[in-house]
């Protein structure tokens, strides 16, 4: 009996002397669903706050569990904010509570990456989509890609870093068949590993060349688009488990006498058909139009919608005779504000490029920021046709005009 007593106060004072004498057991955070569906996202609570309200340094580790006392994928993102991927009935409120103390590695639904080899191609992705930027070295190279491109996913794993491994492998095997004049192995090889072909995961087969591809910003000229072209510096702010982030910066560039600079901020979120876009420019001396769309690929204007706050397109892929189905892309502007057109490109015709659409922003100045939404799906990605992708959309607007409150108990 002595010795479970002094058992018991020996455990009790080495757990009071390895707790922070301020600190709370836990406390309870919620999310609120004011809308009349089911919400599912990733939403975000002040980091800040909650270590405050727990009395513990900032940026210590947490645990964060659902009411049956699982513990639940969390990540701190750079900018402070604890993002959770909850799930939260019409009406309802879903709460978690939140602890100090370490927990193991999450999956991860997010991830991004430079790939140098690669012609310093930046390519990130969620569980729906994935999305490239082009660097420095294919600008080098004189090949004309201003656009972000889109690679489609039919599987929820992340699937982008084995792609580029195969691609890195077949480049070899290829290389070999070249080297003893075997195009029928060098055939063989870019069937079976191709990423432009499916092979079970998804592909890339999304034309971009000289356009705004997938949600590219541009500055506008009166009715000239002004496309950057590959990034100069990168760095990735947030890599998962939930949340990618990328900050890029462009070349400077003289733009009818203005020595502009172009500056990017891109999120995306598990879950999420779209890309958070912020652009601005350093060195405009007057007001400047600034814009963000997508590529238009074909004459026909029931596949381009232009909404007062959206633009919408129904894309044929690269080869639409054999692929035989659509890329529905968008870019949602609902900060308001913003002229949507189609601006034609004569000049490109040849490489199936009819146009831009755009959301034009007018008369912003150096360091104004201008935000969007722009994205992609598929009919193996959970767009089945245009009418289902015009409603994500719109149930995307009324999600961020009515967000999901967070709050600290």
């Amino acid at each position: 009996m002595r010795f479970g007593y002094w058992y018991y106060i020996v455990t009790l004072l080495a757990l009071l002397s390895t707790t922070d004498g301020n600190a709370k057991s836990f406390i309870t955070i919620t999310a609120t669903n004011t809308t009349q569906h089911q919400r599912q996202e990733v939403v975000a609570w002040n980091a800040k706050d909650v270590w405050q309200q727990l009395g513990v340094k900032d940026g210590s580790s947490l645990i964060v569990k659902n009411p049956y006392g699982q513990t639940v994928t969390h990540q701190i993102t750079h900018d402070g904010r604890l993002l959770l991927d909850v799930s939260v009935r019409p009406k309802g409120t879903a709460e978690f509570s939140v602890e100090q103390g370490n927990c193991s590695d999450f999956k991860s639904y997010v991830f991004g990456k430079q790939y140098a080899w690669r012609v310093d191609d930046i390519t990130w992705e969620n569980d729906i989509a994935a999305y490239r930027v082009y660097g420095p070295a294919l600008q080098r190279s004189g090949e004309k890609a201003y656009g972000i491109d889109v690679w489609l996913k039919s599987t929820k794993e992340l699937d982008v870093d084995h792609r580029y491994a195969v691609t890195w492998q077949s480049n070899i095997d290829k290389a070999f068949f070249r080297s003893i004049g075997n195009k029928e192995g060098v055939d063989f090889v870019d069937r079976a590993t191709s990423f432009h072909l499916d092979h079970g995961q998804g592909l890339d087969c999304y034309n971009v060349g000289p356009s705004l591809g997938c949600g590219t910003p541009t500055l506008m000229l009166g009715d000239s688009l002004v496309m950057p072209y590959c990034y100069k510096d990168y760095e990735i702010l947030d890599n998962g488990p939930l949340e990618f982030t990328l900050s890029l910066t462009y070349p400077t560039v003289n733009i009818a006498g203005q020595n502009v600079t172009e500056y990017r901020l891109i999120s995306l979120a598990k879950g999420s058909n779209f890309n958070r876009m912020t652009v601005w420019y350093d060195g405009l001396t007057r007001p400047t139009d600034i814009a963000g769309g997508f590529v238009v690929h074909t004459s026909a204007s029931e596949d381009l919608t232009l909404g007062k706050d959206f633009i919408a397109y129904d894309d044929p892929t690269d080869s639409y005779e054999r692929h035989n189905f659509q890329i529905y892309v968008a870019a949602i502007f609902p900060e308001g504000g913003v002229k949507t057109r189609f601006v034609p490109d004569h000049n490109h015709l040849k490489q199936g490029i009819y146009g831009n659409a755009v959301g034009v922003k007018r008369g912003m100045k150096a360091g104004e920021k201008f935000s969007y939404w722009f994205g992609a799906s598929w009919c193996q990605s959970g767009t089945p046709d245009h009418d289902f992708w015009m409603m994500q959309i719109e149930r995307f607007k009324e999600n961020l005009a009515k967000p999901i409150i967070t709050s600290i108990k």
